[in-house]
């Protein structure tokens, strides 16, 4: 078999099988708690949690499988989740998944989906799993009700679900200290479901992060099959009934189900699935036996009623020698300009360029099917990461971002800059 030269170096993914949404997000007792949606099967299957510990987001242990489907209400996939810090113990709220034998059409019909908890204060003895919430206590909802965030304000405990509804509008499902409370729609249509809730504060701004399914094309900046984005809530929690705000959170082709967790520092950091599901383009990594990714953590920051998005303290720690040279042949990298003037970047067959306020990117035939997209957009100061298969796009001190994947057949680049910043990077290391 031919060596693969897409295998990363900043990226936590898989040896073999699927990996999804990042789950469980969590800094306790002085390690950070990482774990994902993961499948033995390499196109997704039965789904688990894998499992990953750190002290610094460089160094990390392979834990392996961690959750599994084990009792009747998550026979059929142990789905997404959220961890919780509640006194001296770390609270889990995950998605059982149950899927009945029958003619059924497992969206209003033929599926359980139970909210569970766990809990553990030491990461090696865990409670057993309890059911909370099981498909009879949702009101007026399909079979499609996942995906728990706890939010605490005031001395109340916010348990906040994405949902799709009887008659197929996506919404908020919120229970207040395990009662149910309301459900939140949209003023404008924001698809069918909405998936991976997360409600938050960063910067005193309470904010929902979250993934509309059903909205592909139906506004300018929807070009996913799925969108991913976030929304100001300015009322807060109590008071908020209708969302009347929505912003795309990153315009690359491979970006959703971010989850986000309080880091070391305090700062609100953030993972997200580097793949948009049931997308018509393809991941060549498959002929290796996995596929997916997860980005590299990233710090959010609110101001100017904007949502801000920085590479995290960890990669930057990574940054080795500096490149000279507009040409070499290199697999992770870091590239920054500060100037605001136009610059071209080519790696085999992708091209990033800028000129005229205009950003463009054409990943043509390392893109597998990634159609290439153009953006007007007035770039005062640029980072990329570049990784063996992937780039990620950090705009105006992080106000905009596109990241996607991309398979080249071989790293030579090229840059066409009069003045810019590059750097080699190191790369994490995982003990197995």
């Amino acid at each position: 078999m031919q060596s693969n030269i897409w295998k990363q170096s900043l990226h936590l993914e898989p040896t073999k099988g699927w990996l999804n949404d990042p789950n469980g997000l969590v800094y306790f007792g002085g390690n950070y708690h990482i774990f994902h949606q993961y499948s033995y099967e390499v196109d997704g299957g039965l789904k688990l949690w894998y499992y990953y510990t750190s002290k610094d987001l460089i160094n990390y242990e392979d834990k392996g499988v961690f959750l599994k489907p084990d009792k009747e209400f998550d026979k059929s996939g142990v789905y997404s989740g959220s961890a919780n810090i509640e006194g001296d113990k770390v609270v889990f709220y995950y998605t059982g998944n149950v899927k009945y034998k029958g003619n059924y059409d497992y969206v209003h019909n033929g599926r359980g989906h139970n909210t569970i908890k766990f809990e553990t204060k030491d990461f090696s003895t865990f409670s057993k799993k309890e059911l909370i919430l099981s498909t009879e206590d949702y009101p007026n909802m399909s079979n499609h009700v996942r995906d728990p965030k706890i939010f605490e304000k005031n001395n109340n405990s916010y348990l906040i679900l994405g949902a799709r509804d009887s008659n197929d509008f996506g919404c908020l499902l919120v229970y207040k200290n395990m009662e149910y409370y309301k459900t939140i729609y949209s003023t404008k249509n924001l698809g069918y479901m909405w998936e991976c809730p997360d409600y938050i504060e960063v910067d005193g701004q309470e904010l929902l992060l979250y993934s509309p399914q059903g909205t592909s094309n139906m506004y300018p900046d929807n070009k996913n099959i799925y969108q991913i984005g976030y929304s100001i809530i300015k009322e807060g929690i109590e008071n908020v009934e209708k969302i009347d705000n929505f912003k795309i959170l990153d315009y690359g082709h491979d970006f959703y189900a971010s989850q986000t967790f309080i880091d070391e520092d305090g700062e609100r950091v953030m993972y997200a699935w580097m793949y948009v599901p049931d997308s018509s383009y393809t991941n060549p990594t498959v002929h290796f036996g996995y596929q997916n990714c997860l980005t590299i953590p990233r710090v959010l920051k609110f101001k100017d009623g904007k949502l801000y998005q920085l590479i995290h303290k960890s990669v930057k720690k990574l940054l080795g020698n500096r490149i000279e040279s507009t040409n070499f042949d290199l697999r992770s990298w870091y590239f920054k300009q500060d100037n605001g003037n136009s610059f071209k970047i080519t790696i085999d067959s992708l091209v990033i360029e800028y000129d005229n306020s205009k950003l463009n990117i054409a990943l043509n035939e390392s893109g597998y099917g990634r159609d290439n997209r153009a953006l007007e957009i007035d770039i005062k100061n640029i980072e990329i990461v570049f990784d063996n298969s992937s780039f990620e796009i950090f705009a105006n001190d992080g106000e905009g971002s596109f990241s996607s994947r991309y398979y080249p057949k071989n790293h030579k680049t090229n840059i066409r800059s009069e003045k810019f910043e590059a750097y080699e990077f190191n790369s994490i290391n995982i003990k197995q």
